[in-house]
């Protein structure tokens, strides 16, 4: 076990060494700290960042923007992939509206979701529209995969569908459930401060990050692209440890 840990943790490191040796490569061959500036830059730039109360405002302001939206479409894609699951016309019905969803070009409708909802209520739609069809087809499959004869068996013993969803539904899918999360998070945050970059409503990641850009603040830039990257491998593993104790 240990030398398997060891093994994980030494592929992980070299992992993050690559990308740094990468980094230190690049910023050396282009030289221009407002393209790529230099990791000593951007340490500086983090160590600023975390000193200031501000910075935790402005985090908080997009995690909790995205924990809402996330959690909104976790339960709509819940709602819909039981309903498909045990109606093929709801199935039918949601098919194209999920298609249309999942294919259709951020950029070809968020102007319009910025003029009908304006720039504060627009990246909760904006990610919600991206995340959701993920969500809703990850746990669809789930339902999927289940043994039908398991659900026939507790449908004998009880007509109640609500008793098949707790008692069959819900814990096999529960381990799908957490790895689309685990999908849909890290891609959830990046839609949200895409469309906060567009959108720019105030005291937000993408607000600002657009600001340290405007201002040719690149170490800056990198230093808020740290956080975000920190924050989602922190909630990855947070909830890979949630599904290993299931």
């Amino acid at each position: 076990m240990k030398k398997f840990i060891t093994k994980i943790n030494f592929w992980l490191f070299g992992g993050i060494l690559f990308i740094l040796l990468v980094w230190f490569f690049a910023s050396r061959i282009v030289d221009n700290s407002i393209v790529i500036p230099k990791i000593s830059e951007v340490l500086q730039a983090l160590g600023s960042l975390l000193q200031t109360k501000q910075t935790y405002v402005v985090i908080f302001n997009t995690i909790s923007r995205l924990i809402l939206t996330v959690s909104i479409s976790f339960v709509l894609a819940l709602f819909c992939s039981i309903l498909a699951g045990s109606i093929t016309r709801v199935k039918d019905f949601l098919k194209p509206i999920m298609t249309l969803m999942r294919t259709t070009p951020v950029a070809a409708v968020i102007i319009i979701l910025l003029m009908i909802f304006g720039n504060i209520k627009s990246p909760y739609i904006i990610t919600s529209l991206v995340i959701l069809p993920i969500m809703y087809e990850g746990i669809l499959v789930s339902f999927e995969n289940i043994d039908q004869g398991i659900i026939d068996e507790v449908k004998m013993l009880s007509n109640l569908n609500f008793r098949v969803v707790k008692e069959v539904y819900l814990p096999i899918v529960t381990p799908q459930i957490l790895s689309t999360l685990v999908a849909t998070i890290g891609l959830g945050l990046k839609v949200m401060v895409m469309s906060e970059f567009i959108a720019q409503p105030n005291n937000t990641i993408g607000y600002v990050m657009l600001q340290e850009k405007n201002f040719l603040e690149m170490d800056y830039v990198f230093a808020w692209t740290i956080i975000l990257v920190v924050f989602v491998l922190l909630v990855e593993e947070l909830l890979k440890i949630i599904k290993t104790k299931l």
